[in-house]
């Protein structure tokens, strides 16, 4: 049955989780390149790895909730010119995403989408913290 009360979650809170996810794996993919050795690299890796699996869970939710496929439109590419800077401007997108994220999770009494939410916001909150080991290390460089 299709209807986004039975979930507590709205299409308009998935569409705009699924952009999020979408803008961290082109974040991700650039910030990998300009890792300055492999264990960063592989890291930065994982994390695009989590956001690609949170935007198919986001988007089999948003096909349960509404009966269609979701239309997240065009995503932006990631505007940083440092690594340094990368880290930094993604370790305040993922706190941000965690809060959103925890916040869902928080509303909601469906099983399937506290799984969801509950995976995906403590990845971020994963991800901050190695992001700010990885700022902490490259911050002086």
């Amino acid at each position: 049955m299709y209807g986004y009360m039975a979930y507590n979650v709205t299409p308009a809170q998935l569409t705009k989780a699924m952009k999020g996810e979408g803008s961290a794996r082109k974040y991700y993919k650039k910030l990998v390149a300009m890792a300055p050795n492999e264990r960063e690299s592989d890291i930065i890796e994982h994390f695009y790895e989590d956001e690609t699996k949170h935007l198919s869970k986001f988007r089999m939710l948003f096909e349960m909730t509404t009966g269609k496929e979701p239309e997240i439109g065009s995503i932006k590419a990631p505007d940083f010119g440092s690594y340094i800077e990368g880290v930094e401007q993604a370790i305040l997108d993922e706190l941000e995403a965690y809060e959103f994220y925890r916040d869902i999770y928080l509303a909601s009494n469906n099983p399937v989408v506290k799984d969801v939410f509950f995976e995906a916001f403590t990845d971020e909150n994963e991800h901050a913290a190695h992001l700010n080991y990885i700022y902490t290390k490259n911050k002086d460089r």
